[in-house]
């Protein structure tokens, strides 16, 4: 009992409370065998601690041993007044399926963090959804599901076929595929599929969607009284009724087989179908070679090409070239071979002279050849003219300055302090009248001047057997050890070339693993300990 007594948690207080009260209820019913010999230890052991004994009678004092079993009785308990059963051995508690009398529910006390806080508040998450539902199935499955559910929302062809449809779009058997055989380069081609809406219930088209930007697709159903009029997407479609679908495939740009498919999204129960466009398209023009590259160049070089165009079917056409912002130094001319009384010829021939004059840098040019050849079936351009028959032709090169170099710039990478690296830079003079010999070689801060790095380089040249070129061999000799971090330069070469006294190249790299903290020398000891005093020489024995 004192072990209970002892128990200072309110449940504790509680139970204990509960036995005494039974027991005294007990004894009452069973003749008083079981009572203490105090009437007044059961009264109190039975009654709440929080009512005071009447101060006008109070009560004669209990033995020890039952004034210590009321002491930690439960406050604001009181015993049920039918008598209470011996207890019984302890069962799982069974929960009711059914309150027959709301009155016998006891009232519980709902905590005010509980009252207005769910910690399970309903989610809108469909996954979370649907795994509450389905506590055993993949969560990743459910995932997809719940992603393809959001996407079906106001999406048409996201959403499943339903294989209890009896709405049915029909053509004839072979005519969902259209070849159109050989064409020109820059047709336009056009094709009419005739279907019909054949099945128990109205069809209703959702889209017509072309696989390919080059192919357009437009839609018409049969009205009343018979004729064809535009088509609304996701409108019933009797049954009965014809439905045509007008193709147009684009061919320019495109060579040799060209295909594309456009599928149609209905509620069929096959859920989709396809019509197919196909042709074999020939370029109107043959250009030999495809293009002009002269590869490289220095600004006073020239240089001339050519390249020759002809009709596929030896047609005679009149050539145009749009010559619009032609580069410095760059001259285009078009001629025509034996050409007839109107200009017009199967063979022409593009001449491009380059030089001198060039602007240093990369030269890229295209020039645009037009035909006078109408393309049939194409739509009108934006300024109103007909569309025809063209090809293209671009030029390149890389033009130089009389002093050329390379690499652009000297890299150094990733290296290590006191670790040796080397790099090298070819100078070429394309001036037959400058001799490359021996420049002098500068390495400077990124922005010039003194570079505290400066002296950890040094540089070696070499010249170039059989050409106007030297080879300048930056060598870096290793970093100090208090480098740690990225560093910067550049090399200054003058060549001393009136159009090119000098270049300049910048110098990069990183340098890990220094120590900055022995930049300084080695530190002093925090304790430094006092010299020691000298040590007497020995003494000599007498």
């Amino acid at each position: 009992m004192q072990l209970l007594a002892s128990r200072t948690s309110p449940f504790h207080r509680f139970t204990l409370a509960f036995a005494l009260a039974a027991t005294a209820a007990a004894a009452a019913c069973s003749g008083g065998k079981e009572a203490p010999s105090n009437p007044a230890a059961a009264k109190t052991a039975a009654t709440p601690a929080k009512t005071p004994a009447s101060p006008a009678a109070p009560a004669p004092a209990a033995p020890a041993a039952a004034a210590h079993d009321a002491k930690p009785a439960a406050p604001a308990l009181t015993p049920a007044s039918p008598p209470a059963p011996k207890p019984a051995e302890e069962k799982p508690p069974v929960v009711a399926s059914k309150v027959t009398d709301p009155a016998q529910v006891p009232a519980v006390r709902v905590p005010p963090s509980l009252a207005t806080h769910n910690p399970n508040p309903p989610s809108n998450d469909p996954t979370a959804a649907a795994a509450a539902l389905n506590p055993g199935a993949d969560k990743d499955a459910l995932a997809a599901k719940a992603e393809l559910a959001k996407k079906s929302v106001g999406d048409p062809l996201a959403q499943e076929a339903d294989p209890n449809s009896k709405a049915k779009l029909t053509y004839e058997f072979g005519s969902d595929s259209k070849n159109f055989g050989k064409c020109m380069q820059g047709d336009v081609l056009t094709h009419t599929f005739q279907m019909q809406s054949a099945g128990e219930e109205d069809l209703v088209i959702k889209q017509a969607k072309p696989t390919c930007g080059c192919t357009v697709a437009q839609v018409s159903t049969q009205a009343a009284d018979g004729s064809m009029a535009p088509y609304n997407f996701g409108s019933p479609i009797p049954v009965g009724r014809k439905i045509e679908i007008t193709a147009t495939l684009h061919t320019q740009n495109k060579r040799g087989h060209a295909a594309s498919r456009i599928n149609i999204f209905s509620n069929d129960p096959r859920g989709q179908s396809q019509l197919g466009l196909e042709a074999d398209v020939d370029p109107y023009f043959q250009v030999n070679p495809q293009n002009l590259n002269f590869n490289q160049l220095s600004a006073r070089d020239t240089a001339n090409d050519k390249v020759t165009i002809t009709t596929t079917k030896s047609q005679p056409v009149k050539l145009t070239a749009a010559l619009d912002n032609v580069p410095a130094g760059m001259k285009v001319e078009l001629i025509p071979t034996s050409p007839d009384a109107d200009g017009k010829s199967a063979h022409w021939e593009l001449a491009c002279h380059l030089g001198p004059n060039l602007v240093e840098g990369n030269l890229a040019y295209t020039v645009t050849l037009k035909s006078d050849v109408t393309i049939p079936g194409g739509e009108k351009l934006p300024n109103g003219a007909e569309p025809t028959y063209e090809v293209t032709v671009p030029i390149m090169a890389r033009v130089t300055g009389m002093i050329s170099y390379t690499p652009a710039f000297v890299s150094l990478g990733l290296i290590r302090p006191g670790q040796v690296v080397s790099r090298t830079v070819r100078v070429t003079s394309h001036d037959p009248e400058f001799k490359l010999t021996e420049p002098k070689i500068l390495v400077q801060g990124r922005e010039g001047g003194e570079w505290d790095l400066a002296s950890h380089f040094s540089t070696v040249i070499r010249p170039v057997t059989g050409e106007n070129s030297i080879d300048v061999e930056l060598r870096l000799d290793g970093m100090p050890e208090s480098l740690n971090g990225s560093f910067s330069g550049q090399l200054v070469i003058q060549v001393g070339h009136p159009e090119k006294p000098e270049i300049k190249l910048p110098i990069t790299g990183v340098c890990r693993g220094g120590n900055t903290a022995n930049a300084a020398g080695p530190a002093p000891s925090p304790n430094p300990s006092p010299n020691p005093s000298p040590t007497p020489a020995p003494t000599p024995p007498k």
